[in-house]
């Protein structure tokens, strides 16, 4: 008899990839937003950059010592300011 487990860690697989899907598109949208608000407003991308490097400052300090694989968050905040710059280069 085949053990239940596969079917238990594919579906704990497919629950946690999902919510990291919808938690990353909501960043992804968040950042847009704020990006291209702060561009119509007359912002500068580096006043820009500088701002969003503040929030996620603020984030990791307030997030220290909570489980995390090395570089995640790094990975995460780098993947932010990437966006930033394509967003604020958009011209819609």
């Amino acid at each position: 008899m085949p053990s239940p487990l596969p079917e238990e860690l594919g579906r704990a697989l497919r629950g946690a990839t999902d919510r990291t899907l919808v938690a990353l598109t909501a960043l992804r949208k968040a950042v847009r937003r704020h990006v291209q608000d702060e561009r119509d407003r007359g912002a500068t991308l580096p006043d820009i950059e500088v701002e969003l490097r503040t929030i996620i400052a603020r984030v990791l300090k307030a997030a220290a010592g909570r489980d995390s694989i090395d570089g995640e968050r790094d990975a995460l905040a780098n993947q932010m300011m990437k966006w930033s710059e394509g967003f604020y280069k958009q011209n819609d």
